[in-house]
């Protein structure tokens, strides 16, 4: 365009109008939508990674499953929540496993059966006090805290549904503490399973170096496997300790959410090592 005659506006240049903010600065490009440049070799390695690190699950997966419940078993009994007859029973059940009796999508986990609490009409009207007043607390918390109560009245929903459960059908409940234990203990090999393909999917689009690649899906499995015999432990006591009426609780929020929670976190921590959408000109890591 040429130049404006005297007296008339300055023609509007669209393209670069459309590119200033209302107080004439620059909008950026929202990193949601950058373009990401992704060669074939980075997705080879990215599934090769995968695929690694998926066999030697399987390689170890009976190892783990002895790991698991020793640790449980050692827990149990220094928690004296463990006689002589479940130390043997669980004793039992950890002995090597036939190969041909294993499945990848199957982990053998051995059977902790312990009798929980029974609470009473009394003990589960405590149970309902604790979440009316929980609810009402919740209230009270500054606008800052705000996040933390949704969570606390989520969690007073759950367990009050639980109150009026048992209070209403106690004998309908037909789930017990040893196979609580064991589907927790399923669920977590499944994601130890899912975590290197979360991560193909996710991290290893990313133009991070190799090491990078290794060390955070490597520490994520190393996570999940540490905690799990200590999430269930945990468990075990508190069942025992509070009976039944906890168990939803400890399923919906406490269950599989845990080490999700920690999958993300890692998962945040490695993508701070550096920027991975790199200026042009700079180096891409391999």
């Amino acid at each position: 365009m040429g130049m404006a005659a005297p007296g008339q506006a300055a023609p509007i240049r669209h393209g670069r109008a459309r590119q200033r903010g209302h107080r004439g600065g620059a909008i950026l490009q929202h990193r949601s939508i950058w373009s990401l440049h992704l060669p074939w070799h980075r997705l080879a390695t990215g599934l090769l990674i995968a695929l690694g690190y998926t066999g030697l699950l399987a390689l170890l997966q009976a190892p783990l499953a002895a790991f698991w419940g020793w640790q449980m078993l050692a827990w149990l009994q220094g928690l004296d929540l463990a006689g002589p007859a479940l130390a043997a029973d669980l004793a039992a059940d950890l002995a090597p496993l036939d190969p041909a009796d294993l499945s990848l999508f199957s982990l053998a986990v051995p059977q902790v059966d312990l009798a929980m609490a029974d609470l009473g009409s009394t003990g589960l009207a405590a149970h309902g006090l604790a979440c009316v007043a929980l609810w009402v607390a919740a209230g009270w918390l500054p606008d800052h805290a705000k996040p933390g109560a949704y969570v606390l009245r989520f969690a007073v929903l759950i367990h009050g549904a639980s109150v009026l459960y048992f209070g209403l059908w106690p004998g309908s409940f037909t789930h017990s503490l040893g196979g609580h234990v064991s589907a927790g203990l399923r669920q977590s090999w499944m994601l130890l399973l899912l975590t290197p393909w979360l991560h193909l999917c996710t991290y290893y689009l990313f133009p991070f170096a190799l090491w990078q690649r290794l060390a955070v899906t490597g520490v994520t499995l190393l996570y999940l496997a540490l905690l799990a015999p200590l999430q269930y432990t945990s468990h075990a006591l508190l069942l025992v300790l509070a009976g039944p009426v906890l168990m939803p609780l400890l399923h919906l929020l406490f269950g599989v959410m845990v080490p999700i929670l920690g999958l993300v976190a890692l998962y945040g921590w490695g993508m701070s090592w550096h920027d991975p959408l790199r200026k042009p000109g700079a180096r891409r890591a391999r």
